[in-house]
């Protein structure tokens, strides 16, 4: 009676979805499959962890119910910049090199041999794997793949593991007001604009709009895109969902867009993006109340591409965050 069965049924879809099962015979099976007798009595809440963490779920307890997050690809739902956050500002850390691994056993259940078998990721001659271990030395991570009775999907899980440790290894911490501390979730995806890392000011707050113009504040300290750079501008519409469109043309404050689905209201935060300057995303971890009218959010690198990094080696998109670092 305490679960939110609709967050258990969407992420039970995704994880029935069919990905190749590696066997190079075009075979297909279960992203996350859940095969386990529990025997044993054990804390409720913690056997809600150990299950959700078989289709990479996070468990969130809210409102009196257990609702789950996964992992899986997402839209941004919220936007910030420096408009709507503290003057502290952004504030970002990372993970020792001494704390990563350059290989990663993962231990399933072998229902062939009906032994406990052992799936190495990162041990190849891939010049990947080889960089690695150079720069990280033979550093080993064991891990027990709870309820995992497919080779192919531990070797996601050791995959998944070591995508996180070498690109999302970074995270952001930031405070914002309580409009949108009470919106934001663990689990969703936000996209910011930071000034002192992008190099650029592209992102601050709406004057006016229509669905098709739209006015910006402070134009003269934007750094406003060209048009031969595909720019695009994202804004939280008045249902709360964020929307991204086409910049058709500039005219001082002015924006010409391609329709939004409804105008956006004044003073909500939009953010401008381009193909040489992006903005960056993140994944809500954690959203703390401070004092009733503040709250702390952190977050950590969110990469769209790593789904189909980690099932089907498709190479990660390149994405521009910064032009500090171009000539």
């Amino acid at each position: 009676s305490n679960l939110d069965l609709f967050s258990f049924v969407a992420a039970s879809r995704y994880a029935n979805e069919e990905v190749d099962d590696g066997s190079g015979s075009g075979t297909k099976e279960a992203r996350f499959s859940c095969n386990v007798n529990i025997q044993s009595p054990k804390q409720a809440f913690d056997v809600i962890n150990e299950l959700s963490g078989v289709m990479m779920c996070m468990p969130i307890w809210s409102a009196g119910s257990v609702s789950i997050s996964q992992d899986k690809p997402i839209t941004p739902s919220y936007l910030f910049n420096l408009s709507n956050v503290s003057e502290a500002g952004f504030s970002y850390s990372g993970s020792s090199l001494k704390q990563r691994h350059s290989i990663f056993s993962i231990s399933y259940f072998n229902m062939d041999s009906q032994e406990v078998d052992f799936e190495v990721v990162g041990d190849s001659n891939s010049s990947a794997d080889v960089t690695r271990r150079q720069k990280l030395g033979t550093a080993i991570k064991k891990v027990k793949a709870f309820a995992c009775t497919s080779r192919n999907q531990a070797a996601r899980l050791g995959r998944a593991m070591m995508f996180a440790e070498e690109q999302q290894s970074e995270v952001l911490t930031f405070s914002t007001s309580i409009d949108a501390g009470v919106i934001v979730r663990p689990g969703s995806v936000i996209e910011v604009n930071d000034p002192v890392r992008a190099g650029q000011r592209r992102g601050g707050r709406v004057v006016s709009a229509t669905t098709t113009a739209i006015t910006i504040d402070s134009v003269s300290q934007t750094s406003l895109p060209s048009l031969n750079d595909n720019p695009t501008i994202s804004v939280i519409l008045s249902d709360g969902t964020v929307e991204t469109k086409s910049i058709t043309s500039i005219s001082g404050a002015v924006l010409t867009v391609n329709a939004f689905s409804s105008a956006p209201s004044a003073n909500t935060p939009y953010l401008l993006s381009s193909t040489s300057l992006q903005t960056q995303q993140f994944r809500v971890l954690q959203v703390e109340e401070k004092d009733g009218l503040n709250y702390q959010i952190t977050a950590i690198t969110y990469i769209l591409g790593k789904y189909n990094f980690i099932e089907n080696n498709v190479p990660l998109p390149v994405r521009n965050i910064s032009i500090l670092n171009k000539p």
